[in-house]
């Protein structure tokens, strides 16, 4: 049966703190009972299932299969769904806390590449970052980003703390993202800053960010350690 009501907290996150509750009682990659099975359970709606489902996936507890059901997720790794969010946004959804190690900021003029992906004239100024991107203080990701002027006074900017809030608060609203993942092994630079062998196995991402008009604000390419992160993708057969 349901847990007891609790007016100050939603049933969606009643239903939520019973299912992680009963997550934490079993191992990585174990199978969670269905949507009917949970609705029988705590006696609640699809609807309400639902709804507390997707808060554990964002919060990182458990992962979706299309077609197969939610699974207990690993603790040790982090599952990144392909909704835009931040890296700050990632960890702090999962109970982790993010923190930044600067590595290199300068403003450079854009290469051929960069000024084709941002829509700029190349040789234009761009914004450079070069980031440790840590939670818990594991190294978890290496970032470098490319931000063009937009009007806007990089210099008041924080290259420690989340970018997607700081441009939000500045007017410029990132809505979209193009991205491609690749598979890569670590360098030795890459490797020291993440505290990995060189030549382990590694993601790579590569984003580049749109507000809603469809201007290009942003060029990431991030490199994640193959151990601590994965990506889960749904994806549906098209009709025959």
């Amino acid at each position: 049966m349901m847990m007891s009501e609790r007016a100050e907290q939603p049933k969606y996150e009643q239903v939520a703190d019973e299912i992680a509750r009963r997550a934490g009682e079993l191992q990585a990659h174990d199978h969670l009972p269905s949507e009917r099975d949970l609705m029988q359970q705590l006696d609640v709606s699809r609807m309400t299932v639902r709804r507390a489902i997707e808060q554990l996936v964002r919060r990182g507890l458990v992962y979706q299969v299309h077609g197969s059901g939610t699974f207990v997720a690993d603790p040790d790794v982090v599952t990144k769904t392909l909704r835009l969010t931040s890296f700050t946004e990632d960890m702090q959804q999962r109970g982790l806390t993010p923190s930044t190690t600067v590595l290199g900021t300068a403003v450079q003029p854009a290469t051929e590449d960069v000024a084709r992906r941002l829509r700029i004239e190349p040789g234009a100024d761009v914004l450079v970052l070069s980031r440790l991107r840590s939670a818990d203080g594991t190294p978890m990701a290496l970032e470098s980003v490319h931000l063009p002027a937009m009007g806007t006074d990089w210099s008041t900017f924080d290259p420690t703390a989340s970018l997607y809030a700081q441009m939000s608060a500045a007017g410029i609203t990132v809505e979209r993202a193009a991205q491609s993942i690749h598979a890569v092994n670590l360098d030795r630079d890459q490797a020291y800053h993440l505290d990995q062998a060189v030549g382990a196995a590694a993601l790579q991402v590569t984003r580049v960010s749109y507000t809603e008009a469809g201007v290009p604000v942003e060029i990431a390419e991030t490199i994640y350690r193959g151990d601590r992160y994965g990506y889960d993708v749904v994806i549906n057969r098209a009709a025959q």
